[in-house]
This record gives structure tokens, sequence and C-alpha cells, in this order.
């Protein structure tokens, strides 16, 4: 009798069966009643010691992300700590500053410390083999936020596409004609399918990007503040405006207040990620919620599966439909909270 003649039984994956039979606290209760009662049922015995010895567990896992400086990653972060916690594991945070060369460092460093797998958004400029090391070694880990052209593996992110149209729509139902998308790294996937889902969006609609405000740039409002208030000397803003994120928004908007510029009337603007400082701007950002704490915790239930398993639990991809918060910055009349 095997383990994978209980997961049949009870009609769920040898995955989830492993997981019931560990402890973990990522199965419903109602899964973990049916895979025990298949247990008894058919006579299973499971021995812990074996696969304590076949697991080699240091409980630690490693959390590599591009920017400590972006609030969204202090979300997500918070998102994995809540999840990895309570399952017994200690997270090892490090940064890559978006550095490729700095990102391989890393990760060999965590395979060093016998991590019991890793956690990573990519550097943009990533090339497609930098998890080799991690797949070769056996070492369970998974993409989040980011993807990269070519790296096959486990993936929990957003659905960009559908946040850019949610938040061009939002703008032309506004009247907005000249809509730009503002910031974020020129060659990250990211910024790349936001465009594209923006410009679809125009086009159906007869319309096409403004682009001299289109354009990328580092994700800080420094970068944004320095990039819009040097547009402004040269060119008019834009009706309206995407930006990559909530902390170029408010980047923008500064630059926008220093020019008299009105924000929600001359130029409506969209941010990106709903932090939590969106609410407390003025005026209120409207944001594209990507919801960064769920995303976290999701990808550190799936990596934790992963972990628990060895290897039995196949790849998937996790893409997570964003949700507009309107506020006041697009031009939205919006009640006072309580």
């Amino acid at each position: 009798m095997t383990l994978t003649d209980v997961a049949a039984h009870a009609s769920v994956s040898r995955a989830t069966a492993s997981l019931v039979l560990r402890e973990s606290p990522l199965v419903a209760e109602n899964t973990r009643q049916r895979v025990l009662a298949s247990v008894e049922a058919l006579g299973y015995v499971y021995n812990r010691g074996a696969a304590s010895l076949r697991m080699r567990r240091t409980n630690t896992v490693g959390l590599v992300i591009s920017g400590l400086a972006n609030p969204f990653f202090a979300d997500l972060t918070e998102g994995v700590e809540e999840e990895l916690r309570p399952a017994g594991y200690v997270v090892l945070l490090a940064n890559t500053f978006d550095d490729p060369v700095h990102q391989d460092t890393l990760i060999r460093s965590m395979m060093e410390h016998q991590i019991d797998g890793l956690l990573i958004v990519a550097a943009v400029d990533s090339e497609s083999d930098f998890v080799a090391p991690l797949r070769d070694m056996g070492v369970p880990h998974m993409l989040a936020t980011r993807r990269i052209r070519g790296v096959e593996g486990s993936y929990v992110g957003p659905d960009d596409d559908a946040g850019a149209r949610l938040a061009t729509q939002h703008l032309l139902d506004h009247g907005a004609r000249q809509i730009a998308y503002f910031g974020g790294p020129e060659h990250g996937v990211a910024r790349i399918d936001r465009v594209a889902g923006m410009a679809a969006l125009l086009e159906e609609n007869t319309l096409e990007p403004e682009l001299t405000w289109t354009v990328p740039s580092r994700v800080s409002s420094s970068e944004g503040y320095a990039l819009a208030s040097k547009l402004l000397k040269r060119h008019p803003p834009p009706e309206a405006v995407i930006c990559h994120s909530d902390a170029i928004a408010f980047g923008l908007m500064r630059a926008l207040r220093d020019a008299d510029v009105e924000i929600g009337s001359a130029c409506r603007v969209i941010g990106y990620d709903d932090i939590e400082h969106a609410q407390a701007w003025s005026p209120s950002l409207t944001s594209v919620s990507v919801a960064a704490r769920t995303m976290g915790r999701r990808a550190a239930r799936m990596l934790v599966e992963r972990i628990e398993t060895r290897g039995a639990a196949p790849d998937e991809s996790l893409v997570l439909r964003p949700s507009l918060v309107v506020r006041e910055s697009c031009g939205c009349t919006v009640s006072p909270p309580g």
C-alpha cells in the first residue's frame, strides 16, 4: 500500500495526501478528514522516520526581492511571513537591487545555507537559465509577481493585461482620450504587458497611446518626480496617466502640483499596486490593486507544498485578477472614511 493508493482512494493529489500526513496547516479540514479516512480504510502506515530522513529540513525559506524601497514588496513580504510562520519556517530575506549578477550570487548563497525552498521576485533583466542551479540541485522554488521569458516552473502573479485594461477603461469612461503609461523598467515583462493591454483597448476605441509621456523609469517616487518635472518643462501633461506603481504616481502628482496642474481634471492619474499610502495621499490615489499581501500568502503556500512533497507537486501558475480601487486622483468623488 502506497501513498499514491491513499491519494487515489481519497480523490486528492499525492502532494495533498503527503501534506495531510505531515500535519501541514495548509490543507482544508474536510480534505484532511477524507484523507485520514482513506488511510484507515486501506490500512496505510506512514513511516515518519523515513520521511524525515528523506526531507533533511532546515525549516528556512529564502525570499529574494528586487527592491526593499518599493512599498509593494513590503506588503508581499508580510504576506509570505504570515503564511510561513505558522508552518514553522523562518524567512531569509535578500535584495537584488534589480541586478541579475547580484541575484545569481544571492541564489548561490541561499543554496549554501541549505534553504528548504526559494521564492524569487526576479531581477528585470534576468537570463532565462538563472534558476538552473536550483533546478539541478532539486531545490523547490518559484517566481512571484514577475515572469521571465523562457523560464518554466511555478509562478504566482497578477494579470497585467487585465489590470491595464481596467485602468484604461475607467479613464475612457471619464472621457479621456489622451492616455499615457508612465514609468516602469523598460524591459520588464509587467510594463510590456500593461502597455500592450492599454494599447489594445485604446485601439478598440480607435485611439492610440499618448507616446510623449509613455516613457520608462526606475520604480521610485523620486524618479517619478524627476522625470515628470522634466517632461512638464517641455510638454503639457496628457489628459490621463496610468503609472507603473503607486510610488511613481506619488512623484508624478507632486510634479503636477508644482506645475499648478489640477489632478483629477486637467490630468487624471491612476497608480498601480494600491499600497497603504494611496488612500492617505491628497488627492487620494485611484490604483489598480494586485493584493500584494494575498499574493505573498498564495506564493508561500504553493512553495511549502513543493517543499513538503519534494518534487511530487506539479508546476503550476496562479494568475490573480486585479481590481480597481477608485478614489479621487482620477476625477471621481469619494466619500470620506466613516
